[in-house]
């Protein structure tokens, strides 16, 4: 698992991964840790991080962790994502712990927690998909 996470941070397996700097830092047996930056174009008027770019950013990052629970043979085809917002996040760093709920052949399901610098919980995500087989596997 850890192999193909860390394949994020050499190839980046996206142009939103790049963009949110998405960087796998390491994998307990449980939980994938990533560090990410929300740079100044994602906020809102209010000059917080705009709720989409929260969902777009945990949705890459539980992405990967399931792609990385498929050794790489699978890829999620999303089903649902449910989102849930627990505080206003500021620009800048912020991390990601995420937490394989189910891999099996007809459907994955994925948590992802959103963290800000000081370590509080800014968003959780639910995200379920179809495991598909990439084009280019």
């Amino acid at each position: 698992m850890t192999d193909v996470l860390a394949r994020i941070n050499r190839d980046q397996f996206g142009a939103t991964m790049r963009w949110f700097q998405l960087r796998f830092v390491q994998n307990d047996g449980v939980e994938s840790v990533f560090s990410l930056t929300f740079p100044a174009e994602s906020l809102n008027p209010m000059g917080f991080v705009q709720g989409g770019m929260i969902a777009a950013a945990l949705d890459d990052a539980t992405s990967a962790t399931m792609i990385a629970g498929y050794e790489g043979s699978k890829a999620p085809l999303t089903t649902d994502l449910h989102m849930m917002f627990h505080r206003s996040l500021p620009k800048g760093p912020a991390s990601v712990r995420t937490k394989i709920i189910r891999l099996g052949n007809r459907i994955a399901t994925c948590e992802g927690r959103l963290f800000d610098p000081e370590g509080r919980l800014v968003a959780t995500l639910l995200h379920s998909a179809q495991p598909v087989t990439p084009p280019n596997a």
